[in-house]
């Protein structure tokens, strides 16, 4: 690191020198940060709830937009099969952007999403869009209502369900393992 002035640490004496001021923060209680070191990672499970007090906005008919994101602070490793219990049934946003999230459940309720960003995540398989079940309303489903879905740096290998978001106009799906391109030609309103 090359700078014009020393990084002085003590911070006692920084004001004397005329040098920056470098704080270094106690030890992260964070696993993910020490996966260079070889330190063992714990396998805390971790809902969006344990990581954000969000459930108070579940009964406001206001709030309907769900963002938390992951570069600091505790990750979300799981979003519960419950998870569209927690929100507000109204919700239209729901971001969780650089977690440790490996698999999309309990968002199969959700009738007004109109925006699922899971970008920056482990995520596998694109699930609980749609379901090609005898006797299921394609309509009934949070792939519908769909506007925007952003699973973008992920370690997605199908994309075929997008096929249940009819209404999708933004697809990204930028950094993923996709071996072949399908369930394209179902969506006649993305740009």
């Amino acid at each position: 690191m090359s700078l014009d002035r020393d990084i002085v640490r003590d911070t006692d004496n920084a004001a004397k020198k005329g040098a920056v001021t470098v704080t270094t923060p106690a030890d992260l209680p964070l696993d993910w940060t020490k996966l260079s070191e070889g330190a063992p990672v714990s396998k805390d499970i971790r809902y969006p709830s344990d990581v954000c007090d969000y459930t108070h906005l579940k009964d406001s008919n206001e709030e309907t937009y769900l963002e938390i994101i992951g570069t600091a602070g505790q990750k979300i490793t799981h979003m519960g099969k419950d998870f569209y219990r927690t929100c507000n049934p109204n919700t239209t946003h729901v971001v969780l952007r650089s977690h440790l999230i490996s698999k999309m459940e309990g968002i199969k309720d959700f009738r007004n999403l109109e925006t699922l960003e899971l970008y920056d995540n482990q995520i596998s398989y694109l699930e609980e869009l749609g379901s090609d079940e005898d006797g299921e309303d394609e309509t009934e489903n949070a792939g519908a209502s769909l506007k925007t879905l952003d699973m973008s740096y992920n370690v997605i290998r199908e994309m075929e369900p997008v096929k249940f978001c009819s209404n999708l106009v933004e697809l990204f799906l930028a950094n993923n393992k996709i071996k072949t391109l399908a369930g394209l030609k179902h969506l006649s309103n993305v740009r």
